[in-house]
Protein backbone atom coordinates (compact mmCIF):
# COMPACT_ATOMS: atom_id res chain seq x y z
CA UNK A 1 0.00 0.00 0.00
CA UNK A 2 2.70 2.47 1.15
CA UNK A 3 4.26 0.99 -2.24
CA UNK A 4 1.35 2.48 -4.45
CA UNK A 5 0.87 5.42 -2.66
CA UNK A 6 4.39 6.68 -3.37
CA UNK A 7 3.99 5.60 -7.21
CA UNK A 8 1.07 7.82 -7.64
CA UNK A 9 2.99 10.70 -6.27
CA UNK A 10 5.51 10.26 -8.30
CA UNK A 11 3.58 10.19 -11.34
CA UNK A 12 1.86 13.59 -9.99
CA UNK A 13 4.89 14.87 -9.04
CA UNK A 14 4.72 17.65 -11.58
CA UNK A 15 1.30 18.42 -10.15
CA UNK A 16 -0.35 17.66 -13.57
CA UNK A 17 -3.12 15.69 -14.93
CA UNK A 18 -1.94 12.55 -16.37
CA UNK A 19 -2.94 13.38 -19.94
CA UNK A 20 -0.72 16.48 -20.15
CA UNK A 21 2.16 14.46 -18.49
CA UNK A 22 1.74 12.10 -21.67
CA UNK A 23 2.08 15.46 -23.51
CA UNK A 24 5.13 16.37 -22.23
CA UNK A 25 6.71 12.60 -22.47
CA UNK A 26 5.91 12.60 -25.61
CA UNK A 27 8.32 15.54 -26.17
CA UNK A 28 10.86 13.78 -24.75
CA UNK A 29 13.82 11.83 -26.65
CA UNK A 30 14.05 8.26 -26.62
CA UNK A 31 17.08 8.10 -24.65
CA UNK A 32 15.38 10.49 -21.63
CA UNK A 33 12.27 7.99 -21.60
CA UNK A 34 14.57 5.29 -21.36
CA UNK A 35 15.61 6.91 -17.99
CA UNK A 36 12.40 7.72 -17.07
CA UNK A 37 10.79 4.45 -17.15
CA UNK A 38 13.54 3.17 -14.37
CA UNK A 39 12.62 6.10 -12.08
CA UNK A 40 9.18 4.40 -10.91
CA UNK A 41 6.82 1.77 -12.22
CA UNK A 42 3.86 3.71 -12.69
CA UNK A 43 6.23 5.67 -15.31
CA UNK A 44 7.60 3.13 -16.45
CA UNK A 45 3.87 1.37 -17.18
CA UNK A 46 2.92 4.41 -18.67
CA UNK A 47 5.83 4.52 -21.43
CA UNK A 48 5.23 1.09 -22.01
CA UNK A 49 1.68 1.17 -22.59
CA UNK A 50 0.48 0.20 -26.23
CA UNK A 51 -1.18 3.24 -25.98
CA UNK A 52 1.32 5.82 -24.90
CA UNK A 53 3.09 3.57 -27.61
CA UNK A 54 0.81 4.35 -30.49
CA UNK A 55 1.17 7.74 -29.40
CA UNK A 56 4.98 8.22 -29.98
CA UNK A 57 5.06 6.25 -33.20
CA UNK A 58 2.04 8.36 -34.69
CA UNK A 59 4.02 11.77 -33.55
CA UNK A 60 7.23 9.80 -35.27
CA UNK A 61 5.49 8.88 -38.30
CA UNK A 62 5.27 13.09 -39.09
CA UNK A 63 8.48 13.20 -39.34
CA UNK A 64 9.82 10.04 -41.33
CA UNK A 65 13.42 9.26 -41.84
CA UNK A 66 15.05 8.02 -44.88
CA UNK A 67 17.84 5.52 -43.89
CA UNK A 68 20.40 4.34 -47.17
CA UNK A 69 21.81 1.10 -46.12
CA UNK A 70 25.32 0.09 -48.56
CA UNK A 71 25.48 -3.81 -48.89
CA UNK A 72 27.70 -6.44 -50.12
CA UNK A 73 31.12 -4.57 -49.95
CA UNK A 74 33.31 -3.65 -47.08
CA UNK A 75 32.68 -1.42 -45.53
CA UNK A 76 29.50 -1.28 -45.47
CA UNK A 77 27.20 1.40 -44.59
CA UNK A 78 23.74 2.51 -42.80
CA UNK A 79 22.53 6.00 -41.95
CA UNK A 80 20.20 8.25 -42.29
CA UNK A 81 19.88 10.71 -45.27
CA UNK A 82 20.63 14.00 -44.45
CA UNK A 83 18.59 16.98 -46.29
CA UNK A 84 20.50 20.17 -44.81
CA UNK A 85 24.25 18.89 -44.45
CA UNK A 86 25.99 16.91 -47.03
CA UNK A 87 27.32 14.09 -44.54
CA UNK A 88 24.85 10.72 -43.84
CA UNK A 89 24.16 10.32 -39.93
CA UNK A 90 25.94 7.42 -38.79
CA UNK A 91 23.60 4.54 -37.15
CA UNK A 92 25.69 2.44 -34.96
CA UNK A 93 26.29 -0.98 -35.61
CA UNK A 94 23.92 -3.53 -34.52
CA UNK A 95 24.88 -5.19 -31.31
CA UNK A 96 24.48 -8.73 -32.87
CA UNK A 97 27.14 -8.53 -35.72
CA UNK A 98 30.77 -7.32 -35.84
CA UNK A 99 30.55 -6.19 -39.72
CA UNK A 100 27.41 -4.53 -41.72
CA UNK A 101 28.84 -6.58 -44.83
CA UNK A 102 27.80 -10.06 -43.60
CA UNK A 103 24.03 -8.47 -43.64
CA UNK A 104 21.33 -8.18 -45.73
CA UNK A 105 18.46 -5.56 -44.49
CA UNK A 106 15.49 -6.71 -44.89
CA UNK A 107 12.94 -3.93 -44.13
CA UNK A 108 11.95 -1.09 -41.83
CA UNK A 109 8.49 -1.21 -40.15
CA UNK A 110 7.73 1.04 -37.03
CA UNK A 111 10.85 1.97 -35.87
CA UNK A 112 12.09 -2.00 -36.40
CA UNK A 113 15.00 -3.23 -38.38
CA UNK A 114 14.75 -6.62 -39.95
CA UNK A 115 18.29 -8.17 -40.85
CA UNK A 116 19.11 -11.68 -41.84
CA UNK A 117 23.07 -13.07 -42.81
CA UNK A 118 24.17 -13.28 -45.92
CA UNK A 119 25.79 -16.50 -45.27
CA UNK A 120 22.66 -18.18 -43.59
CA UNK A 121 19.60 -16.80 -44.66
CA UNK A 122 18.10 -18.80 -41.25
CA UNK A 123 19.82 -16.32 -39.10
CA UNK A 124 17.31 -13.44 -38.47
CA UNK A 125 17.28 -10.37 -36.64
CA UNK A 126 15.01 -7.86 -35.39
CA UNK A 127 16.52 -4.40 -34.20
CA UNK A 128 15.46 -1.22 -32.82
CA UNK A 129 18.50 1.28 -33.69
CA UNK A 130 16.72 3.89 -31.80
CA UNK A 131 17.18 1.73 -28.39
CA UNK A 132 19.87 -0.93 -29.38
CA UNK A 133 17.25 -3.50 -28.10
CA UNK A 134 17.20 -6.57 -30.46
CA UNK A 135 16.23 -10.54 -31.09
CA UNK A 136 17.33 -13.26 -32.77
CA UNK A 137 14.85 -15.04 -33.72
CA UNK A 138 14.18 -18.78 -33.86
CA UNK A 139 15.47 -20.78 -36.83
CA UNK A 140 12.80 -21.89 -39.33
CA UNK A 141 12.45 -25.62 -40.40
CA UNK A 142 13.53 -24.42 -43.99
CA UNK A 143 16.57 -22.94 -44.99
CA UNK A 144 15.22 -19.32 -46.65
CA UNK A 145 15.81 -18.29 -49.96
CA UNK A 146 13.67 -15.16 -50.22
CA UNK A 147 12.45 -13.41 -47.02
CA UNK A 148 10.20 -10.84 -46.32
CA UNK A 149 9.40 -8.29 -43.18
CA UNK A 150 6.05 -6.66 -42.21
CA UNK A 151 3.60 -6.09 -39.47
CA UNK A 152 0.11 -7.98 -38.71
CA UNK A 153 -1.43 -4.05 -39.29
CA UNK A 154 -5.32 -5.68 -38.72
CA UNK A 155 -4.27 -7.11 -35.06
CA UNK A 156 -4.36 -4.01 -33.38
CA UNK A 157 -0.97 -4.57 -31.86
CA UNK A 158 1.55 -2.14 -33.49
CA UNK A 159 4.55 -4.56 -32.55
CA UNK A 160 2.69 -7.54 -34.22
CA UNK A 161 6.24 -8.41 -36.52
CA UNK A 162 5.85 -10.81 -39.05
CA UNK A 163 8.88 -12.69 -41.08
CA UNK A 164 8.03 -15.07 -44.14
CA UNK A 165 10.24 -16.89 -45.47
CA UNK A 166 10.57 -19.17 -48.49
CA UNK A 167 12.78 -21.86 -49.51
CA UNK A 168 14.21 -23.38 -52.74
CA UNK A 169 11.84 -25.67 -52.58
CA UNK A 170 8.56 -23.42 -52.10
CA UNK A 171 8.33 -24.21 -48.37
CA UNK A 172 6.99 -21.46 -46.66
CA UNK A 173 6.53 -20.27 -43.33
CA UNK A 174 5.77 -17.33 -41.05
CA UNK A 175 7.25 -16.03 -37.65
CA UNK A 176 5.27 -14.42 -35.13
CA UNK A 177 7.22 -11.65 -32.57
CA UNK A 178 4.31 -12.34 -30.19
CA UNK A 179 4.28 -15.90 -30.46
CA UNK A 180 8.35 -15.96 -30.55
CA UNK A 181 7.36 -19.09 -32.95
CA UNK A 182 7.41 -20.48 -36.38
CA UNK A 183 4.27 -21.51 -38.65
CA UNK A 184 4.54 -23.76 -41.76
CA UNK A 185 2.27 -22.35 -44.67
CA UNK A 186 0.46 -25.42 -45.90
CA UNK A 187 -0.19 -24.95 -49.37
CA UNK A 188 3.45 -23.10 -49.40
CA UNK A 189 5.05 -20.71 -52.17
CA UNK A 190 3.09 -21.11 -55.80
CA UNK A 191 5.24 -23.40 -57.91
CA UNK A 192 4.64 -21.75 -60.93
CA UNK A 193 6.15 -18.51 -59.79
CA UNK A 194 9.62 -17.76 -59.65
CA UNK A 195 11.13 -14.39 -57.63
CA UNK A 196 13.39 -11.97 -59.20
CA UNK A 197 16.70 -12.45 -57.44
CA UNK A 198 18.59 -8.73 -57.99
CA UNK A 199 20.22 -6.45 -55.67
CA UNK A 200 17.80 -3.91 -57.04
CA UNK A 201 14.87 -6.13 -56.04
CA UNK A 202 14.30 -5.72 -52.41
CA UNK A 203 10.97 -6.56 -50.64
CA UNK A 204 8.36 -3.51 -50.28
CA UNK A 205 6.00 -3.69 -47.23
CA UNK A 206 2.55 -2.06 -48.06
CA UNK A 207 -0.84 -2.07 -47.50
CA UNK A 208 -0.11 -5.18 -44.70
CA UNK A 209 1.37 -7.16 -47.62
CA UNK A 210 5.14 -7.55 -48.26
CA UNK A 211 5.76 -7.58 -52.34
CA UNK A 212 8.31 -8.85 -54.17
CA UNK A 213 8.81 -8.41 -58.21
CA UNK A 214 8.42 -12.01 -59.95
CA UNK A 215 8.23 -13.82 -63.02
CA UNK A 216 6.02 -16.82 -64.36
CA UNK A 217 8.23 -19.65 -64.69
CA UNK A 218 8.23 -20.78 -68.72
CA UNK A 219 11.09 -23.03 -68.85
CA UNK A 220 10.38 -23.45 -72.95
CA UNK A 221 9.36 -19.95 -73.34
CA UNK A 222 12.31 -16.75 -73.39
CA UNK A 223 9.74 -14.02 -72.60
CA UNK A 224 8.30 -14.82 -69.27
CA UNK A 225 5.78 -12.65 -67.94
CA UNK A 226 6.22 -10.38 -65.30
CA UNK A 227 4.01 -10.00 -61.93
CA UNK A 228 3.78 -9.51 -58.38
CA UNK A 229 3.50 -11.58 -55.77
CA UNK A 230 3.33 -10.60 -52.55
CA UNK A 231 2.09 -12.37 -48.99
CA UNK A 232 -0.87 -11.14 -46.56
CA UNK A 233 0.53 -11.35 -43.21
CA UNK A 234 -3.32 -11.30 -41.42
CA UNK A 235 -4.59 -13.88 -44.01
CA UNK A 236 -1.22 -15.67 -44.30
CA UNK A 237 -1.69 -16.21 -47.70
CA UNK A 238 -0.26 -15.68 -51.10
CA UNK A 239 -1.44 -13.34 -54.04
CA UNK A 240 -0.81 -12.25 -57.33
CA UNK A 241 -1.03 -8.58 -58.91
CA UNK A 242 -0.46 -8.24 -62.80
CA UNK A 243 1.70 -5.45 -64.01
CA UNK A 244 0.43 -3.54 -66.70
CA UNK A 245 0.75 -5.49 -70.34
CA UNK A 246 3.44 -3.85 -71.64
CA UNK A 247 5.52 -3.59 -68.91
CA UNK A 248 4.73 -7.51 -68.05
CA UNK A 249 6.15 -8.78 -71.23
CA UNK A 250 8.98 -6.24 -71.28
CA UNK A 251 12.34 -8.35 -70.18
CA UNK A 252 14.39 -5.74 -68.84
CA UNK A 253 14.51 -5.34 -64.68
CA UNK A 254 11.93 -3.60 -62.71
CA UNK A 255 11.62 -3.25 -58.89
CA UNK A 256 9.37 -2.04 -56.39
CA UNK A 257 8.94 1.06 -54.47
CA UNK A 258 6.31 3.01 -52.08
CA UNK A 259 5.20 6.37 -53.36
CA UNK A 260 2.84 8.37 -50.85
CA UNK A 261 1.92 5.58 -49.43
CA UNK A 262 1.27 3.70 -52.63
CA UNK A 263 3.04 0.71 -54.52
CA UNK A 264 4.84 1.33 -57.74
CA UNK A 265 7.30 -0.06 -60.20
CA UNK A 266 10.55 0.97 -61.34
CA UNK A 267 10.35 -0.78 -64.92
CA UNK A 268 13.82 -0.61 -66.95
CA UNK A 269 13.81 0.00 -70.68
CA UNK A 270 15.28 1.39 -73.72
CA UNK A 271 14.70 4.71 -75.35
CA UNK A 272 16.67 6.09 -78.39
CA UNK A 273 19.30 3.48 -78.07
CA UNK A 274 19.71 4.65 -73.89
CA UNK A 275 17.98 3.36 -70.52
CA UNK A 276 15.60 4.72 -69.04
CA UNK A 277 13.12 4.25 -66.29
CA UNK A 278 9.14 4.17 -66.30
CA UNK A 279 7.61 4.51 -62.84
CA UNK A 280 4.38 3.07 -62.56
CA UNK A 281 1.49 3.38 -59.61
CA UNK A 282 -0.97 1.49 -58.47
CA UNK A 283 -3.36 4.35 -57.48
CA UNK A 284 -5.99 1.69 -56.04
CA UNK A 285 -4.41 -1.18 -54.00
CA UNK A 286 -4.95 -4.99 -55.98
CA UNK A 287 -7.04 -2.85 -58.63
CA UNK A 288 -5.13 -3.93 -61.90
CA UNK A 289 -6.71 -0.66 -63.92
CA UNK A 290 -5.65 2.07 -61.24
CA UNK A 291 -1.57 1.61 -62.62
CA UNK A 292 -0.77 4.35 -63.55
CA UNK A 293 2.48 5.81 -65.50
CA UNK A 294 3.83 8.36 -63.23
CA UNK A 295 6.99 9.53 -65.64
CA UNK A 296 9.50 8.99 -67.46
CA UNK A 297 13.35 9.22 -66.30
CA UNK A 298 15.55 10.02 -69.29
CA UNK A 299 19.41 10.22 -69.29
CA UNK A 300 22.17 9.51 -71.41
CA UNK A 301 24.27 7.09 -69.16
CA UNK A 302 25.33 3.90 -69.22
CA UNK A 303 25.51 3.73 -65.41
CA UNK A 304 22.83 5.21 -63.66
CA UNK A 305 19.63 3.90 -61.82
CA UNK A 306 16.89 5.18 -59.39
CA UNK A 307 17.08 3.72 -56.02
CA UNK A 308 14.42 5.37 -54.30
CA UNK A 309 12.13 8.16 -53.66
CA UNK A 310 12.47 11.35 -51.32
CA UNK A 311 8.95 12.43 -48.99
CA UNK A 312 8.63 15.39 -51.35
CA UNK A 313 7.96 13.21 -54.82
CA UNK A 314 11.78 13.49 -56.19
CA UNK A 315 13.21 10.40 -56.82
CA UNK A 316 16.85 9.18 -55.99
CA UNK A 317 19.38 8.10 -58.72
CA UNK A 318 22.50 7.13 -58.42
CA UNK A 319 24.84 7.96 -61.20
CA UNK A 320 27.70 9.78 -62.95
CA UNK A 321 27.71 13.66 -62.12
CA UNK A 322 30.36 16.19 -64.03
CA UNK A 323 32.12 17.53 -60.52
CA UNK A 324 31.51 14.44 -58.17
CA UNK A 325 31.64 11.69 -59.95
CA UNK A 326 29.04 8.15 -59.14
CA UNK A 327 26.98 10.12 -56.70
CA UNK A 328 23.33 10.67 -55.42
CA UNK A 329 21.14 12.59 -57.80
CA UNK A 330 17.83 13.65 -57.39
CA UNK A 331 15.56 13.90 -60.02
CA UNK A 332 12.06 16.20 -60.17
CA UNK A 333 9.43 14.30 -62.29
CA UNK A 334 7.40 17.36 -62.45
CA UNK A 335 10.62 20.05 -64.11
CA UNK A 336 12.58 16.50 -65.13
CA UNK A 337 15.96 17.96 -63.87
CA UNK A 338 18.39 16.20 -62.36
CA UNK A 339 20.09 18.03 -59.50
CA UNK A 340 23.48 16.26 -57.95
CA UNK A 341 23.82 16.19 -54.45
CA UNK A 342 27.18 16.23 -53.86
CA UNK A 343 27.32 13.53 -52.30
CA UNK A 344 29.90 10.20 -53.06
CA UNK A 345 28.36 6.85 -53.72
CA UNK A 346 30.53 4.13 -54.89
CA UNK A 347 29.22 1.55 -57.35
CA UNK A 348 27.66 -0.47 -55.18
CA UNK A 349 24.44 -1.90 -54.42
CA UNK A 350 22.57 1.12 -52.41
CA UNK A 351 19.25 0.65 -50.54
CA UNK A 352 17.07 3.33 -49.77
CA UNK A 353 13.76 2.60 -46.71
CA UNK A 354 11.57 4.97 -44.95
CA UNK A 355 12.17 4.80 -41.51
CA UNK A 356 10.51 5.89 -38.26
CA UNK A 357 12.05 6.83 -34.65
CA UNK A 358 9.74 4.70 -31.80
CA UNK A 359 10.10 2.48 -28.19
CA UNK A 360 9.10 -0.33 -29.37
CA UNK A 361 11.37 -3.25 -27.84
CA UNK A 362 12.16 -6.16 -29.93
CA UNK A 363 12.94 -9.05 -27.09
CA UNK A 364 10.91 -12.17 -26.45
CA UNK A 365 7.25 -11.53 -25.09
CA UNK A 366 8.65 -13.88 -22.08
CA UNK A 367 11.59 -11.21 -21.15
CA UNK A 368 8.82 -8.53 -21.17
CA UNK A 369 6.38 -10.47 -19.57
CA UNK A 370 8.67 -11.29 -16.65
Amino acid sequence: MKKSCQEREMRNSLGLPDDVVVDIFLRLSIKNLARLRCVCKSWNDLITSESFVGFHLSKSSRKPRLLFFRYGVSPSYLGFYPPKRQRFENLHDPPFATRLVDLDLLGSCNGVLCFCSTADHSLIYMWNPSNNKYITLPKPTYNPRYLGFGVNSMSGHLDDFKVVTISANANAEVYSWRTNSWKIIDDGFPRSIEIYGSHINCPVFVKGSVHWCARYSCYFDSQCTWLIVSFDFSKGVFHTIMLPEDMSIDDDAKYLNILDGCLCVFAGTVRNSFRAYELWVMKEYGVIESWTRRCIIEKDQIFWWPIGLTRKGKIFVRGDCEHCGNSLLSYDPNTEIFECLDIHLPCFSIQVLTFVDSIITPVPRSVIKG
